[in-house]
């Protein structure tokens, strides 16, 4: 209780201290942990309700599963999808095919999946997903030592679930960003850059984040991560030349169903003003930049994951799961007015679903002005939110 009360006094003058953690959890804290699990499951039952009867459940899922089939010189071949999905897919009632939009060397780790059937391998992949989710969730829970209370509203983010019954793979995403950072904080650099490297998978969501570690002067966990994404664009293209993936890029609107971009690029297309993104966007990177070299470690990667969801050229509703880790470190200091902004952000899925790409951008807005407030008007911070990660 006391220590308790230490860390909300310093946090409200914009110092974080965080205590040392014991090295086995009380029992009190045990049945709290399990009282919160228990909610978290129950609030992830609606969402399996909602996907038995959803039409558009695994709706993403056919790309990482056609691409699980498909000989890898046949990754950037849509024809090559169309044909494979409408002979083995069509007749069990899965009619749409989106393309698979990832560097070719990382399709290797979906082989496992044609060892499946369709919906078999899509309820694996869910709960993969859901399980990397709850796992990246107790690990920052548990070295920010977040009140246990909350676990459950973060069942209810739009981006994280919906992305799970879409079958996407943004919740496995999320849980090796966080393992990176955990690797990088607490000095493993190596380790840590070689992690972060994996989420090349996805390079357009860690614009920001080698800046983040030459602002930081992380070297060794720069070049590892350099040298292994390195490695992973050269296999990429030494399997599938590149210049076939960049022509499926460019042709992703016209074959995708409904395709917008999320974040500012998609909010200003749909204002009917698409030629405002860029020097939004340049405006944006520069701020973020500045933030980055002002901050601290964790809350300048915070500042990178949310940059990227916000200002990327190409990004989607389902990447905002990233959100959830600038999510957990902002609650660490802010105050209670921003605390209930972020409840609200979390427990609102309507919001996301109505007003998407707005919502996503108010979102990220929100979190860039409230690192903004700590980097302009509380300059000197004693001890970030690593001290708790390192602990």
């Amino acid at each position: 209780m006391v220590a308790s009360g230490v860390r909300d006094a310093a946090c409200r003058c914009g110092v974080v201290k965080f205590m040392p953690q014991p090295p086995t959890l009380p029992r009190k804290n045990i049945r709290l942990l399990a009282l919160a699990g228990a909610g978290f499951f129950g609030f992830s039952s609606i969402w399996l309700l909602i996907a038995l009867r959803f039409s558009q459940t695994g709706w993403d899922f056919t790309q990482f599963y056609i691409a699980a089939h498909l000989p890898v010189q046949s990754l950037y071949d849509h024809a090559a999808f169309v044909a494979f999905g409408e002979h083995f897919l069509a007749p069990i009632g899965v009619k749409y095919y989106p393309p698979f939009v990832r560097p070719a060397v990382f399709s290797m780790a979906l082989k496992p999946l044609a060892l499946f059937p369709y919906w078999p391998a899509f309820w694996l992949w869910a709960t993969v997903g859901l399980a990397a989710y709850l796992t990246a969730l107790l690990i920052l829970f548990r070295k920010l030592d977040l009140p246990k209370n909350i676990l459950p509203w973060f069942a209810l983010f739009y981006p994280a679930m919906s992305g799970i019954m879409t079958g996407q793979d943004c919740d496995v995403y999320l849980l090796v960003l966080v393992a990176a950072l955990m690797f990088i904080v607490s000095g493993k650099e190596i380790a840590g850059g070689c992690v972060l490297a994996l989420c090349t998978y996805k390079f357009n969501l860690i614009l920001f984040l080698p800046i983040v570690l030459l602002a930081k002067t992380r070297w060794k966990a720069f070049f590892s991560f350099a040298v292994l994404s390195g490695a992973a664009g050269l296999a990429s293209a030494a399997l599938v030349p590149p210049a076939k993936y960049f022509t499926l890029l460019r042709a992703i609107p016209e074959i995708t169903i409904g395709f917008i971009p999320a974040g500012l690029r998609g909010v200003t297309i749909r204002l009917g003003h698409p030629a405002w993104y860029y020097p939004i966007a340049l405006v944006g990177s520069l701020l973020c930049i500045y933030l980055i070299w002002k901050l601290p470690l964790v809350e300048s990667f915070c500042v990178g994951v949310t940059g990227a969801l916000m200002l990327a050229y190409h990004v989607t509703w389902y990447d905002c799961a990233l959100l959830v880790l600038p999510i957990c470190v902002a609650w660490t200091g802010s105050g209670k007015k921003m605390r209930a902004a972020l409840l609200t952000m979390l427990a609102l899925p309507f919001a996301w679903l109505l007003g998407n790409d707005y919502c996503q951008v108010i979102a990220e807005i929100l979190i860039l002005a409230y690192f903004s407030w700590i980097a302009f008007r509380q300059p000197v911070v004693a001890q970030s939110v690593a001290s708790a990660l390192e602990a």
